[in-house]
């Protein structure tokens, strides 16, 4: 199978059933890493049964119709390679690192994990305590709980994209294995499957190597074609908990994954709370020492997104907290910023994407979430291109676009003030 160019080293090809290839050569390096992504999420889960993505995740690793979970590992440790997974609200990812030499391997147990779990029932009801016992000690962790609180209330209704990728200790207790594998075979499928790596790989070996062990799949995804976008809930609620702090939680619309004003954004992210340079940090905890943890963050999904500011503070403080994040906000869409933060702001960026690239898990990470996103895919060259072009027009432009004070979303958790 020949390959498409992408940018220098990087190159992509599709199987005939649609399954998606990406794979970047560093002749540098003298190791491999290399992942399967599956389009399906935490938003994807039947509504009675949320937690199922999640769950089969688990279920791969408990056995394949040609391997036991005892072998699997033995396998992966034969070659001083790491296998592991992740579900994502939006999508699966399997995935593994090994030195050069142990590339076939990993390939060959990622499409087994990925194509063949077994579902022994025996195994499902194992796996079963454990995820329950994870979800029980997310519900335990007043962080982790109080951003379910703020992103269960942030979309108006009931939208799948509140849901706890984690799901409900109810429905996971309950799931029938029919549902499990109804729900795996609906969306395991190569027209929803991304492929991607980078290291120490030749290209053409490699999507033949794929190629051979997943061009026997059949079928289109489509459960995920039926997604449909949330609506932003505006508003201010508090959840009385008896939690050591306040746990404050502000949000305004965001970019998508594809929106061409994602750079500019995270830009005006950086300034206002990523770092202990922005805004944030100087003004709540350098300045006052009102919290130990205060920052801002741009969530992306495929239909939406959110900019959201997050402070844990002593509840004697929270609404002190509270109104200095609302004039930073005011202060930013009223004076927007000068040419000093935003050559601050962007070094800070260009910096991380820099030293990300040096790492083979981050690159093929880059391809993968990217591809399975719809995200048109860059060279790092490209993409610091557009990092670099980002210029106080078009600052002020996301600012007028997303810094809309009458759409502020406000979430507290914590006693009651």
């Amino acid at each position: 199978m020949v390959a498409e160019s992408l940018y220098d080293r990087a190159y992509t090809a599709r199987l005939e059933n649609g399954l998606r290839i990406f794979v970047e050569e560093d002749p540098r390096s003298r190791s491999v890493s290399v992942g399967t992504w599956i389009k399906v999420g935490g938003r994807d889960d039947p509504a009675e049964f949320p937690g199922l993505s999640h769950f089969i995740e688990h279920l791969a690793f408990k056995g394949s119709k040609t391997r036991d979970a005892a072998q699997i590992s033995r396998e992966i440790d034969s070659v001083g390679g790491n296998l592991n997974a992740a579900t994502g609200r939006e999508s699966t990812v399997f995935y593994a690192d090994a030195p050069a030499e142990g590339l076939g391997t990993a390939i060959d147990l990622l499409s087994d994990l990925v194509q063949s779990p077994a579902f022994d029932p025996e195994k499902i009801e194992l796996e079963r305590t454990v995820v329950l016992d994870e979800i029980r000690g997310h519900e335990d962790d007043p962080e982790s709980s109080a951003f379910d609180l703020f992103i269960d209330g942030v979309w108006a209704g009931t939208h799948p994209l509140s849901r706890s990728v984690l799901g409900a200790a109810e429905a996971v207790g309950t799931a029938p294995e029919t549902e499990i594998v109804a729900h795996y075979q609906r969306n395991y499928r190569p027209e929803g499957m991304v492929v991607a790596a980078c290291g120490a790989i030749d290209v053409g070996a490699f999507v033949d190597g794929v190629a051979a062990l997943y061009e026997a799949s059949v079928g289109p995804s489509s459960d995920c074609e039926s997604r449909s976008a949330p609506t932003f809930s505006i508003g201010r609620t508090h959840h009385n908990r008896k939690t050591g702090q306040t746990h404050i939680y502000f949000a305004l619309p965001g970019s998508t994954a594809t929106d061409p004003d994602r750079y500019p954004l995270e830009v005006l992210n950086v300034l206002l709370g990523d770092g202990t340079s922005s805004r944030l940090f100087r003004a709540i905890r350098e300045d006052r020492g009102l919290a130990y943890s205060v920052g801002s963050t741009v969530l992306r999904y495929s239909d939406a997104g959110l900019w959201m500011i997050y402070a844990g503070t002593a509840p004697k403080h929270a609404a002190e907290v509270r109104e200095e994040i609302e004039r930073e906000l005011e202060r930013l869409r009223e004076a927007g910023i000068d040419e000093v933060e935003l050559s601050l702001a962007k070094a800070r960026l260009r910096g991380l994407f820099i030293l990300g690239m040096e790492s083979n898990a981050n690159r093929a990470m880059r391809l993968g979430t990217a591809a399975i996103s719809g995200r048109e895919i860059l060279s790092p060259d490209e993409v610091l291109s557009d990092l670099d072009a980002v210029g106080l027009s078009d600052i002020d432009r996301v600012l007028n676009r997303f810094l809309v004070m009458e759409k502020l979303h406000l979430t507290t958790v914590g006693p009651s003030s």
